[in-house]
């Protein structure tokens, strides 16, 4: 889970990840929280540690799955309770 950004701690300019990069990536890891890069005061990127990123595209792909069946059910592309059990219990088997 993430924490809360911290602006006074968690907001900086792309001039110092150049110059403290060891520092900045450190920060991520230590604190889960992620850094958003600015240039000129307007945000440019995000730096996560990778766990956290990780969770996110995860996250995602769950969620677009999700909606890809909700979007199947509403047209009436649905299955029979037996299909459905033989789908799921197909997961995690070997094909080819």
């Amino acid at each position: 889970m993430t924490l809360p950004v911290r602006f006074s701690e968690d907001v900086k300019q792309v001039s110092e990840l150049k110059t403290h990069s060891a520092e900045i990536i450190g920060q991520v890891r230590r604190t889960h929280r992620p850094v958003l890069l600015t240039r000129r005061g307007r945000g440019v990127a995000v730096l996560l540690d990778v766990d956290e990123y990780e969770r996110l595209v995860e996250r995602q792909v769950f969620l677009d799955a999700v909606e890809e069946g909700a979007r199947a059910a509403a047209g009436g592309d649905l299955h029979s309770h037996e299909k459905a059990v033989a789908i799921l219990d197909s997961f995690g088997e070997d094909v080819g």
